[in-house]
């Protein structure tokens, strides 16, 4: 049985092993070593996967970084959702002295807190739920602005059961939701009262689906559930509101930590499975009554090992085309990596994602172990993965950006990956959001200098979206020549930087970059080039 809150154990065990890192095996710190040189030698302001210097330029950490206490001790950031007007929400689980609450911050489109959420104007809002710990781990918004947050909730007497809180738009609880009007739903879903919710989406009709595992006779499986939009059941959904689904084949364990929507309305749920002595990757879909699609790999139910050891799926994100990623962590041999599987319409692995053919992709991201819980498609096809990375002395916010085939984006942070150093010790990034600029916010945990952990968020330039940024037009006057664009970009590749690029141009006069500096800008920021400072 392993029913013990993710996080938790993760940090608890990460601890452990900052006391002896001694174990780092030479092939990995060497790898590490030309992974760091690579960042160092190549990134640049503007370039992706760079710190973003117009938000939070007050913070105290520096720009494009920011980390706010909430509780009276450890807080922990889990999800986190963009408003259509740039406001930023974190929601997760803080320590109130005694046990933990949900709770959520708010930050403007600047980065600074936005002080009207929450009815105490600090920006943040603590919410206690059940008789002893919360843990708030999903977030989603609504059209009308309503905001939602789930999580799982345990009672006086220790059962756990998933929990559902609906906030209005100022951050005070939504008294339309839920039959008792507190604006909290709290259900039993399984058969022994230990279920959790790990992830709530808004459907277009206003229903809301919360997902994540109960425990059904003496296993754990996928479960689902369906309220209509003020918080009761939906027995269109199963005839119930609720769906229990045992995955692994010998009815061990099944997880779910994610869910997605698909643009015809059916319902990805995604976590790992226990199969035998390792666990592997496993996704399902159902219709939208709830029932189980025999379209998706003729059973609705996908199962693959990515690795022969134990693999996690955490995130999942569907593609425009409708092709379907899978992202988590994988035990290979040296440690835990970032690893990840693609998935085409009827759940057969798309072997155009991977080296070998094969639909899937492992890499180990720092000179240990490395968690992924975040996975993201943007507009261009590029999938960025995230999480964090256990280096030499301290655990930081790390991320790798791939091409569509899956290989590694050398213009993400000058080599592909991008880590990200904020507190003092362990820096956990659980939840990221891409900005319709395309930049990239990364959330999670962060360690003060006084050994508790915060509520982190930090954004990064995300550079360009294929041909609709980046064109051969590199002076902006809206012509392509071949005396001024042409010729720019021919001295570029042969190597040329600085004032030479420009020497002997004629201009147009309304030309908006003829200079090198903006030239440059622009061949970094919108065609993601590995460029040097000069």
């Amino acid at each position: 049985m392993k029913l013990v809150n993710p996080s938790l154990a993760l940090q608890s065990g990460i601890a452990t092993r900052l006391t002896s890192i001694i174990h780092v095996t030479g092939r990995r710190v060497a790898a590490a070593l030309c992974v760091f040189a690579v960042s160092v030698a190549y990134a640049v302001p503007g370039q992706p996967g760079t710190l973003d210097a117009t938000w939070a330029t007050a913070s105290p950490l520096g720009a494009g970084v920011v980390m706010t206490p909430v509780g009276t001790d450890y807080d922990s950031a889990g999800a986190i959702v963009l408003q259509p007007d740039g406001k930023v929400l974190l929601a997760g689980y803080c320590y109130n002295g005694t046990n933990y609450d949900f709770c959520s911050i708010r930050y403007r489109a600047n980065g600074t807190l936005d002080t009207s959420w929450g009815g105490a104007g600090t920006g943040k809002v603590i919410t206690p739920v059940g008789g002893s710990d919360d843990f708030a781990q999903a977030i989603a918004l609504q059209p009308d602005g309503k905001v939602l947050i789930a999580g799982e909730c345990y009672d006086a007497i220790g059962l756990r059961k998933m929990c559902t809180l609906r906030y209005l738009a100022n951050g005070t609880l939504d008294t339309n939701w839920g039959s008792a009007g507190t604006g909290i739903v709290v259900t039993s879903v399984g058969s022994v009262g230990s279920d959790s919710a790990h992830a709530v989406v808004v459907q277009p009709d206003g229903n809301v689906l919360v997902a994540g595992y109960c425990l059904n006779g003496g296993n754990a499986n996928f479960c689902a559930v369906r309220y209509l939009d003020n918080g009761t059941f939906d027995t269109s959904w199963n005839g119930s509101g609720k769906v229990i689904t045992s995955v692994s084949s010998g009815g061990n364990d099944d997880q779910a930590y994610a869910m997605a929507l698909q643009a015809d309305g059916k319902v990805l749920l995604a976590g790992d499975c226990e199969n035998g002595a390792n666990t592997n990757f496993c996704v399902v879909r159902y219709l939208t009554n709830g029932t189980l699609d025999t379209g998706w790999n003729g059973t609705g139910k996908v199962v693959t090992s990515i690795d022969t050891n134990d693999d996690e799926a955490k995130a999942i994100a569907v593609q425009p085309d409708g092709k379907v990623l899978l992202g988590g962590t994988c035990v290979a041999s040296s440690g835990r990596d970032f690893c990840s599987a693609r998935y085409q319409t009827d759940g057969t692995l798309d072997t155009t994602w991977g080296i070998a053919g094969t639909g899937k992709v492992m890499n180990g991201v720092g000179p240990d172990d490395d968690f992924s819980y975040a996975i993201i498609v943007q507009p261009d096809g590029k999938v960025l993965q995230a999480g964090f990375c256990d280096g030499f002395f301290n655990v930081d916010l790390c991320s790798v950006r791939f091409h569509t085939d899956g290989m590694f984006d050398a213009s993400w942070g000058g080599g592909g990956k991008v880590f990200t150093a904020v507190g003092s010790g362990f820096d956990g990034g659980y939840a990221v959001a891409l900005q319709p600029d395309g930049k990239l916010l990364l959330a999670g945990t962060c360690d003060e200098i006084s050994g508790s952990n915060d509520f982190c968020a930090v954004r990064y330039d995300g550079g360009p979206f294929g041909y609709k940024a980046c064109t051969l037009d590199l002076d902006g006057d809206n012509v392509v020549r071949a005396t001024t664009d042409l010729l720019i970009g021919t001295r570029v590749a042969l190597g040329m930087t600085g004032a030479a690029v420009v020497n002997g141009i004629t201009f147009a006069p309304h030309a908006s970059r003829d200079t090198w500096p903006l030239i440059r800008n622009f061949l970094i920021t919108q065609c993601g080039m590995a460029l040097q400072s000069q």
